[in-house]
């Protein structure tokens, strides 16, 4: 069941580009109409974690219309490194999952400060 549910993340977790120039990168997220309103606060931890990544300057969220607007610097990241970056994200998402769901509510702190350590620990694989 937990290998269904890790499946079922990954599938909510997928983006598309719509958009593409060198130093901008903007991604729509499928599904995000499913996703209630108030979990769009985790929108700031998903930044954060975006801005792990060497070279993401700036991170913006569109809620309504389901998109992420990225800026980067080019002469540090590019478009393929960025995606590389998100999927790894989904993945280091969906391996903690059984941990976000047993302290995501009570221990929030505890369950970012994992999961950010998890993702410094393999930025400089990607």
């Amino acid at each position: 069941m937990e290998n269904l549910k890790k499946h079922i993340f990954k599938h909510f977790a997928k983006v598309k580009v719509v958009h593409s120039m060198p130093g901008r990168l903007r991604l729509k997220l499928v599904n995000t109409s499913n996703i209630p309103e108030e979990y769009s606060y985790y929108i700031k931890y998903l930044k954060d974690a975006l801005c792990i990544l060497p070279g993401i300057d700036k991170v913006k969220f569109n809620h309504v219309i389901g998109t992420i607007l990225i800026e980067y610097n080019v002469d540090k990241v590019y478009e393929e490194k960025i995606l590389g970056w998100i999927d790894t994200i989904i993945k280091v998402g969906a391996d903690n999952f059984q941990l976000i769901k047993d302290y995501g509510e009570n221990n929030l702190q505890y369950v970012v400060d994992t999961l950010e350590q998890q993702l410094k620990d393999v930025v400089h694989k990607i």
